[in-house]
């Protein structure tokens, strides 16, 4: 008997409604844009990546795999509509070549410039093209706002459950299972599974879903994991959503597949994970320090030689936020900090200043603020030039462990005793070798000033005395009332008064009944 041939494809884009920037094709070169079977597999065979999982699982089972595309960019604005279609025709074209099973990576909370769904828009696709009884299996990120025609189309669907996402691969190990298990189900010529998603009237849970350091998510994930060990699931998970995307899906979901033919309770399951989802409303932190807490931190001294961490969370990168806010190095030069670090401000023309001028090169630079200058006005500095660096980086992990990311050309400026670093693409702070590989060690500063939300900690709360999450203003705060959304259902914590009860949980089942 051949062996299965499986279909893998990664299309991982995360959206932010309020960034006013498209996100054209080149931009997934920030991390990998890999178009044929040949340079995926070489570049991604063995990282931390779900391309990795799921080549890993499929060598295990003997299984033939296809990769039709590896593409990841980091959270922007919406996707150039023609970028997108470029992609999903490749992965059309390849899905009509008859594959045994399919596993997709998506990350689940991205729109392009003409639709709010693109992801529904592969997935139903997709399912047209194969038929229904050939098995599709779908990862996700934890922040996933989940589109209701995604989940019909899947017969399973994997969740992030780390927070720092660590367990990429882990994750589409578990898929691989899945679909081992789907592969083996006798065909009828109609769908394996059914589903059923259930979504409490929420913006966000969970502390944001984080997991380490542990967080009110931790003991939902345990709970998830009791409920999959004694019911017959073929997958089921929990996503947060992504707070800065407006559109219906936004928000926090329970998500489940279970064989046609079993009797299992779905609604039943999904109800007591979607209550503890919406218990969680108590642990949810929204308001964070600013820069004056910030700065009280910093100059309170330092009983060890540690550096404190201050994460600017609401100009993250990771967040879709344009990441070039100058708002908390304001704050730091005006301390007049000592033995700190920064990164990264995005001002490719700076970069580019700091290029003419070359190494030892003193120049004056306006520093970022070009995008949001209403929330976040450019800073003047007279500096140094320290560092200059191409900006493709070997990350070391935990996140993202084995991938070469691209910040595009890097300059490292000094202002009195605080090195600045400045990239040419927006990328988040989550690898010690986005310091070290410019000459920076991150241990050996007092302060160290990073965009970022959660997945710093993974490799920097180790070294750190402290970790401070800090809101200095941008388009990914967390003060969600402030936020001008359009397109959300209503009412919705924390927009509207807390009635107490999830008055408005909305469920969909589809049971693709013969």
């Amino acid at each position: 008997m051949a062996a299965p041939r499986i279909l893998l494809a990664s299309l991982l884009h995360e959206t932010n409604s309020f960034n006013r920037t498209l996100t054209p094709i080149d931009s997934f070169c920030g991390r990998y844009l890999l178009l044929d079977h040949a340079s995926a597999h070489s570049t991604l065979a063995g990282s931390g990546t779900e391309t990795g999982g799921f080549l890993a699982g499929c060598a295990e089972h003997g299984w033939q795999s296809h990769i039709a595309f590896a593409a990841a960019a980091g959270p922007s604005g919406p996707m150039v509509e023609t970028a997108f279609r470029k992609l999903k025709d490749r992965l059309f074209e390849a899905a009509r070549e008859k594959p045994d099973g399919v596993l997709l990576a998506l990350h689940g909370a991205m729109t392009t410039e003409e639709s709010p769904d693109p992801e529904g828009d592969i997935a139903s696709e997709l399912r047209r093209i194969i038929g229904p009884d050939v098995p599709l299996v779908v990862t996700l990120d934890m922040h996933a706002n989940l589109s209701p025609r995604l989940v019909e189309a899947a017969d399973g669907m994997c969740i992030y459950e780390t927070y720092p996402h660590v367990d990429q691969a882990e994750t589409a190990r578990r898929a691989v299972v899945a679909l081992a298990r789907l592969l083996v189900r006798p065909k009828a010529g109609r769908r394996l599974t059914r589903a059923l998603v259930m979504r409490p009237p929420m913006l966000d849970a969970a502390d944001h879903g984080r997991t380490s350091p542990a967080g009110p998510m931790n003991p939902i994930l345990a709970r998830l994991d009791a409920l999959r060990n004694t019911h017959d699931l073929v997958t089921g998970g929990l996503t947060i959503g992504f707070p800065w995307a407006d559109t219906p899906n936004a928000g926090p979901a329970v998500v489940l597949h279970a064989a046609w033919d079993s009797t299992v309770d779905l609604p039943a399951i999904a109800r007591e994970l979607t209550d503890l989802l919406w218990q969680s409303r108590g642990e949810t932190q929204l308001d964070f320090p600013d820069t004056a807490q910030a700065i009280a931190e910093a100059l309170a001294g330092r009983s060890d030689k540690k550096p404190l961490v201050l994460a600017d969370i609401a100009d993250n990168p990771a967040g879709g936020a344009y990441g070039d806010s100058p708002n908390l190095l304001r704050a730091m030069i005006a301390a007049d900090l000592e033995n700190a670090a920064f990164a990264s401000i995005c001002d490719p023309e700076a970069v580019a200043q700091a290029m003419q001028a070359g190494l030892g090169g003193r120049i004056n630079v306006v520093l970022g603020g070009r995008k949001a200058p209403e929330i976040s006005p450019p800073l003047a500095l007279s500096v140094e030039v320290v560092g200059l660096h191409d900006g493709r980086i070997a990350f070391a992990g935990p996140v993202l462990r084995g991938v070469t990311v691209d910040m595009g050309p890097i300059a490292v400026f000094r202002h009195r005793t605080i090195e600045i670093v400045v990239a040419s693409r927006a990328l988040a702070i989550t690898d010690l070798q986005q310091f070290r590989a410019l000459g920076i060690e991150p241990a050996e500063k007092s302060v160290l000033a990073l965009k970022s939300r959660n997945h710093h900690r993974a490799a920097f709360e180790p070294l750190a005395r402290k970790v401070m999450l800090v809101d200095a203003g941008g388009i990914a705060s967390m003060q969600l009332a402030k936020i001008p959304y359009r397109n959300l259902p209503r009412p919705i914590w924390p927009l509207d008064p807390d009635r107490g009860t999830p008055s408005s949980i909305r469920v969909l089942e589809f049971r693709h009944d013969a």
